[in-house]
């Protein structure tokens, strides 16, 4: 399937074609240069690491005052290469991003703030994300 396929079939970019989008770059530009398995891990987790400290870099500077903090940095290169790295990893490890965000999101609400929700709010929710997966399967 092309970019333009994929960009296509919906007006909004789901998870899922943000990561048939990111499968389908590496298929074509990444993996070629037998850039896979461990190597990718280990490329994903040095690139993180520089993501995190632009992150710190920036907290820093508003901690410290200084004049003409930028936020475009955070804006167009930290948060679109987080989701790189988090499809790559996703890919690396079979994992759908959207049932992994969905499953730690609502373990998230039962773990830290159960007592700020219904039982049942949470039940129905909790429904929602595992039909949502069974029909996918289905």
């Amino acid at each position: 399937m092309s970019f333009k396929d994929i960009l296509s079939r919906n007006p909004n970019l789901t998870l899922e074609d943000l990561q048939e989008l990111q499968r389908t770059y590496d298929k074509q530009f990444v993996a070629q240069k037998g850039f896979v398995g461990f190597d990718k891990v280990r490329h994903t987790y040095a690139h993180i690491g520089k993501l995190i400290g632009r992150l710190a870099d920036y907290i820093h500077d508003i901690e410290e005052h200084r004049g003409n903090v930028s936020e475009e940095d955070i804006r167009i290169k930290v948060i679109p290469d987080l989701l790189v790295y988090s499809a790559w990893l996703a890919e690396e490890f079979g994992v759908s991003i959207e049932q992994a965000y969905l499953t730690r999101f609502v373990g998230n609400i039962r773990r830290l703030n159960a007592d700020k929700i219904s039982p049942e709010e949470l039940q129905e929710l909790e429904g929602c994300v595992r039909d949502r997966f069974k029909a996918k399967k289905d």
